[in-house]
């Protein structure tokens, strides 16, 4: 029998206490990734913001509805968050101001207390910003987690609270598209023409006299939403007697046309390489002779003489850069386009938040029945997986595409990596209540952490070593190629979008390539199927071999 424990939908996962076990959504609407990024947008229809606003210009909803979004988050609620979390300067909250057209940095020392919290906000005027609050708030993870399956691309949050009569930040932009959340309080914002248009990259602070005259303004209240495209100036600053609180959500990161050509590109030349000579023929002897920057000065150098340093009207120039343009009008035949969707499908999957309540099971003593011919089976999270197909070149492109995952919106948090090496991990609970038994607790912590991993990657003849001995389906070790069902279920809501990364992969279980329709067929079932109804599968141990790889990952539902 497969050991598992049942997962229990609703609990939610990790270490830490639930802030708010059952949170208050407001009138945010959180069923579907459609209705809660609509439900942002009020009476502005997605077509509309797509149409007008998406990537081009900024949008307003001023909703007069202060409890709008009920209790997503407040400043008493980031206060029980440091009373119960080790939370840290910089890697956790990142203190700042702005007084005099200059931004001071105001961390203290390493972990936050709740002394500090309040001094800094109550004597220093800082803005507080929390990094990724999903960790701890399951509202904002249930929130999160849709618009990631909306938009197909990470969303990342901070939140930012400022007391009355402050402000944080200087002037700047960032390289991602973002939807300000007005929870607490008012903040009067001032929107400014971007330097670059849809930016790829985030600016340090920019001077009062460098960004001109503001092109939208406007006071943001509780239950209101503000949208700019990535790259948009911006600044905000409050006024009055009370402190602000607003989250903001941010996407589409390193997510553009250009992105997905980098990958497709990438894997076209590799391909073009392998199956034509010509792409392996070699360069001319002598190309350093007549190529370089130097041989072409004016293009790179300001030169206001007549005598231009140029080579490109020299004969073996032309002739090269003809070679090289035919080259790449060959390129495109090499192109796939699937690939390369999944390429960075793959890196989405693995660095998303998992599925909102939902808690990956352990291998326990406790035996859940598995799945049987007669049983009824249905994908659990089907917006969490993908079925690929898999080959050895595949497996070397994601080795190379999975890039490390950073901070969104790391123009506003001057991060130093080396001083988060010297910190302890996130989530340790205060006063010592995880040190007691501090030996137990390190082994089980370790062997959580071999299960997990042993769960990233599964193949299905690992799945049936954990079968019974009488247990009919027998084949071997899963080879290349093959087909695998990726998916997100496994990942870590504690790490979500928390500073770099190191690679990840996503979970996935390898099956044989003549499993591909079978396969698409479950993932894409909008109704529980019977086992034994599976098609494209002739015999009964397959399709006994397909349920039970599901269900050890947990991916999907059953009815017996």
């Amino acid at each position: 029998m497969v050991k598992r424990k049942v997962s229990t939908n609703g609990d939610v996962k990790g270490s830490k206490k639930t802030k708010n076990e059952k949170p208050g959504m407001g009138k945010l609407q959180v069923t579907t990734p459609g209705e809660t990024f609509g439900s942002l947008l009020g009476k502005v229809s997605i077509e509309t913001f797509m149409k007008e606003n998406w990537e081009q210009k900024f949008l307003h909803i001023k909703r007069e509805d202060q409890e709008y979004y009920g209790s997503l988050f407040s400043l008493e609620g980031l206060k029980e968050i440091v009373e119960e979390e080790e939370l840290f300067f910089e890697r956790d909250i990142n203190c700042c101001r702005y007084v005099d057209g200059e931004k001071e940095l105001l961390n203290e020392g390493e972990e936050i207390s709740l002394k500090d919290l309040n001094e800094l906000l109550d004597k220093k005027k800082a803005t507080l910003q929390f990094h990724q609050p999903q960790r701890f708030e399951d509202g904002l993870w249930n929130l999160m987690e849709k618009l990631e399956t909306h938009f197909n691309s990470l969303v990342g949050a901070n939140v930012y609270i400022t007391p009355a009569e402050s402000q944080g930040l200087a002037p700047h932009c960032d390289d991602v598209e973002i939807f300000v959340l007005q929870l607490e309080g008012k903040k009067t914002w001032k929107l400014y023409e971007p330097h670059v248009k849809l930016s790829r990259d985030y600016t340090q602070d920019l001077l009062q006299d460098a960004i001109g005259e503001p092109i939208y303004e406007c006071t943001l209240e509780p239950g209101d939403m503000l949208y700019f495209p990535r790259g948009t100036i911006h600044q905000a600053k409050t006024f009055g007697d009370s402190h602000s609180t607003h989250i903001s959500m941010s996407t589409f990161q390193n997510h553009c046309v250009g992105d997905f050509m980098d990958h497709a590109v990438r894997m076209a030349i590799e391909n073009a390489m392998e199956d034509d000579v010509t792409f392996r023929q070699g360069l001319p002897l002598n190309y350093r002779n007549f190529l370089g920057t130097q041989r072409d000065m004016s293009k790179y150098v300001e030169d206001d003489k007549e005598d231009k340093m140029s080579n490109e009207k020299d004969t073996e120039v032309m002739k090269f850069k003809k070679r090289i343009k035919d080259y790449l009008s060959k390129l495109v035949d090499h192109i796939d386009v699937n690939k390369a969707a999944d390429a960075m499908s793959s890196d989405f999957i693995g660095s998303r938040l998992p599925p909102f309540g939902h808690a990956p099971p352990e291998v326990d003593e406790n035996e859940a029945e598995p799945p049987t011919l007669d049983c009824q089976i249905k994908m659990r999270y089907p917006e969490h997986v993908r079925v690929m197909y898999l080959d050895e070149d595949t497996e070397d492109d994601e080795d190379d595409e999975l890039e490390i995952v950073e901070d969104d919106e790391q123009g506003d948090e001057s991060m130093e990596q080396e001083e988060e090496e010297k910190k302890p991990a996130k989530g340790a609970k205060k006063n010592g209540k995880e040190e007691k038994d501090e030996k137990p607790s390190d082994e089980k912590t370790s062997s959580a952490k071999k299960t997990k991993e042993k769960r990233r990657s599964k193949t299905a003849s690992e799945v049936e070593d954990d079968e019974d001995n009488d247990q009919d389906a027998e084949m071997t070790e899963t080879e290349y190629p093959c087909i695998a069902f990726v998916h997100s279920l496994n990942n870590e809501r504690d790490a979500h979008m928390c500073g770099p990364q190191p690679k990840m992969d996503p979970s996935m279980i390898k099956l044989p390539v003549h499993f591909a329709r079978a396969a698409n067929f479950i993932l894409n079932a909008k109704d529980f199927v019977k086992v034994k109804d599976i098609p494209d599968l002739e015999e009964d141990n397959e399709k006994l071999l397909l349920a039970t790889s599901l269900f050890a990952d947990d991916i999907i539902e059953m009815k017996f």
